[in-house]
């Protein structure tokens, strides 16, 4: 830019007055003419840059409120979305707690997992100012849950029945053989359970629905009556010599728990 600048002054002062061009002002044109022609370019260029910030079109205008309309569009639509599938959720809670007629509850979303590979222990949004004990039976829309083991004020812990430490006692809808279920949780059986101590001529089969069954002379938390889950294989006996009836699918799904439904008592009679 300084050899530029040095250049036009020498050429403004020879070409003051009206005079023939030289051979000396020939040249310095040629030098310069370039160094003009990228300047002229260069300034055309800004020039154009700050015109499309600053002098847009109504074209481009209207373009930039559609975008806008379309992005709030976009928005509205996954909220109705996503509260279509709650509601959905909601609904199969409702009409589950129907069946559930005699029994007060207590309906709480999973605000909370367990940090193991599967969702065997997790943390609910209700808990001690909501009537909520240590021992009261969790449900879901599909079946059984777990139990409550830990209350907090305002939240609770709750072991699912796929927990090792969780045991049920079941009964086989459709022969009404009672038995117990346990859970079987493991990196290698998933979310698993195990029907235990049936009848030795209890006629088993996959696909058999197992029930929670409140057996006289036990204290079980359980009411009756509740789906555990779906028989998928039967064994008598299993390989490590100890017995094993079959092998249950929990009806809940462990994986994708969002709300669930304590049972707190018994309502009075009348109520």
């Amino acid at each position: 830019m300084l050899i530029a600048v040095v250049l036009l002054g020498t050429l403004a002062l020879i070409t003051a007055g009206d005079r023939t061009v030289s051979w000396v002002e020939s040249a310095a044109g040629s030098v310069v003419q370039p160094v003009q022609t990228f300047a002229s370019k260069a300034s055309y260029e800004i020039r154009s840059f700050f015109q499309r910030i600053f002098k847009t079109t109504d074209a481009d205008k209207e373009v930039e409120r559609l975008l806008q309309e379309h992005a709030q569009y976009e928005s509205i639509k996954a909220e109705i979305e996503q509260l279509r599938k709650d509601n959905e959720r909601y609904r199969e809670l409702l009409n589950f707690t129907s069946n559930f007629s005699n029994n007060t509850y207590v309906t709480a979303s999973v605000i909370g997992g367990s940090q193991g590979m599967w969702f065997d222990v997790f943390t609910i949004s209700a808990g001690r100012n909501n009537g909520i004990m240590k021992g009261m039976a969790v449900v879901s829309s599909k079946g059984l849950v777990g139990k409550i083991t830990d209350v907090g004020a305002t939240w609770s812990k709750v072991t699912a029945i796929i927990d090792p430490s969780m045991s049920v006692y079941a009964m086989v809808d459709r022969t009404r053989d009672a038995g117990m279920v346990k859970g079987t949780l493991s990196a290698d059986s998933q979310n698993m359970l195990e029907l235990y101590f049936l009848p030795m001529g209890s006629d088993l089969v996959p696909g058999d629905l197992v029930m929670t069954n409140s057996t006289a002379g036990f204290e079980d938390i359980f009411p009756k009556g509740i789906l555990i889950g779906t028989v998928v294989e039967v064994s008598r006996r299993g390989d490590d010599g100890k017995s094993r009836n079959a092998i249950i699918i929990p009806a809940a799904d462990f994986n994708h728990l969002e709300e669930v439904i304590v049972i707190t008592g018994i309502k009075e009679q009348g109520e």
